[in-house]
C-alpha cells in the first residue's frame, strides 16, 4: 500500500483522530516534550510567510572546549524540520518544501556538530544536501495497525510461544515512572553498567509530563513473586506509538519484554496507530523486530561536522580504542 493511502486509511480509521499539524508532525516536535526533555533548554529557528508560521527546527545546543553541537532532544529518535508546503500541485509543494526547509538550515547558530534522525514525512532530503548537510540513512521497523488477530498471525511463531508462555508466568500492571527509573537503574547496574545513552538526566521528568497528559504509558510484566520482570515505556502522537525504553531484570526471560510489547501493539492498533520499535540497533534487534511482522521503514539523518570537530572525533576514538587494548590486557596478564 502506498503511503498515501495508509495514511489516509489510518486518518478515517482512528477513533477521534485530530487534523494532522504538519508543525507538529510526531509526539517529539510538540513543546511539552521538548519543554519536559530540554528542562526547557530547547531552541529552536522558524520560518514565517505571509505572517503564518510554515517552518520549524528545535534543537537542543551542546557546548563543550569551545565546541557547539546542535543535536535532537532527549529521547526523541525523530526530529527534524517540520514544515507546512501548503496545498496546490506537486511542483509547487515541492519548491515550497525545498525552500523552507533551506530556510530553516540557513537559520541555524554556527556549529561544529549537527545531527538529527528526520521524522517520518521527511522524504526529500535534497534541499539538506543543498545546504551543506550530509544525508545519511538508518532504518526502524513498523507494524501497521490492524486487527488483533491478523497482527498476532503476522507474527513468528516462536515469539507466539514466547508470549504465550509470559502470560501465563506474569501479570501486566502499570508502574509509576519514579518506580520505572528505579528499576532502570538497578537493572543497570545489576549488569555491571553504570549509564545508557537512552537515559538521560530528565527522562523522569519526561515520562511522567508524557503519563500525566495521557501520551505515554509505563506498564510492567510482574512474575509470581510479586517483583517486576520487565517494564517498558513507550508514548504516541495521533498516529504513531513508539517504543522507547526497556529494562528487564537479568534472572528473568525475555519473554516478559515481548509481552509488554505485544501489549503496547494493540493497545495503539485499536487506535489506528502505527507501533514504530524506534530505529536498528544490532543484529538481534533487527531479528527481535522482524519476529513481530515488523517491515524495514527508512529514516534520513541529517548531518554536518567540521574537519576541526572531526579530527577531535577521530582522536577521542583511537583513544577509548587504545585504553580499552589497556584494559583487556591487564586482564588478561593480571586475573
Amino acid at each position: 500500500m502506498k503511503t498515501d493511502n495508509l495514511n489516509n486509511t489510518l486518518d478515517s480509521a482512528r477513533p477521534h483522530s485530530k487534523p494532522f499539524d504538519p508543525l507538529t508532525p510526531t509526539i517529539f516536535h510538540e513543546r511539552w516534550w521538548l519543554e519536559a526533555a530540554t528542562n526547557g533548554a530547547y531552541e529552536e529557528v522558524t520560518v514565517s510567510s505571509g505572517g503564518r508560521l510554515v517552518g520549524r527546527l528545535a534543537y537542543a545546543r551542546k557546548e563543550s572546549f569551545g565546541f557547539r553541537a546542535l543535536t535532537s532532544s532527549g529521547m526523541a529518535q525523530f526530529q527534524g524540520p517540520a514544515v507546512d508546503e501548503g496545498t496546490g500541485g506537486v511542483v509547487s509543494r515541492n519548491m515550497r518544501r525545498g525552500e523552507i526547509t533551506r530556510d530553516l538550515l540557513a537559520k541555524l547558530p554556527r556549529c561544529d556538530f549537527f545531527y538529527q534522525q528526520l521524522h517520518r514525512d521527511f522524504s526529500d532530503g535534497l534541499p539538506i544536501v543543498e545546504s551543506g548537510f550530509s544525508v545519511q540513512v538508518r532504518f526502524t521497523y513498523e507494524v501497521a495497525p490492524a486487527n488483533e488477530e491478523v497482527i498476532w498471525r503476522n507474527m513468528r511463531d516462536k515469539t507466539r510461544n514466547v508470549i504465550r508462555r509470559a502470560e501465563e508466568q506474569t501479570d501486566l500492571s502499570e508502574i509509576e515512572p519514579a518506580h520505572f527509573c528505579t528499576l532502570y537503574d538497578v537493572n543497570l547496574k545489576r549488569r555491571g553498567a553504570s549509564s545508557n545513552y537512552m537515559f538521560q538526566p530528565n527522562t523522569r521528568a519526561l515520562i511522567e509530563a508524557a503519563v500525566s497528559r495521557g501520551q505515554g504509558r509505563v506498564l510492567a510484566a510482574i512474575n509470581k513473586q510479586g517483583d517486576p520482570a520487565a517494564s517498558i515505556f513507550y508514548a504516541w502522537d495521533d498516529r504513531v506509538t513508539y517504543y522507547l525504553l526497556t529494562t528487564r531484570a537479568p534472572d528473568s526471560h525475555n519473554g516478559a519484554v515481548s509481552r509488554l510489547i505485544w501489549d503496547a501493539m494493540r493497545e495503539g492498533a485499536t487506535q489506528g496507530r502505527i507501533f514504530d520499535f524506534d530505529s536498528v540497533g544490532t543484529n538481534g534487534s533487527v531479528l527481535f523486530y522482524t519476529a513481530f511482522g515488523g517491515e524495514v521503514r527508512p529514516r534520513y539523518v541529517a548531518k554536518r561536522v567540521t574537519p576541526v570537530y572531526r579530527a577531535l572525533q577521530i582522536s577521542l576514538a583511537r583513544s577509548r580504542n587504545i585504553t580499552a587494548r589497556i584494559k583487556t590486557f591487564n586482564l588478561r596478564v593480571f586475573a
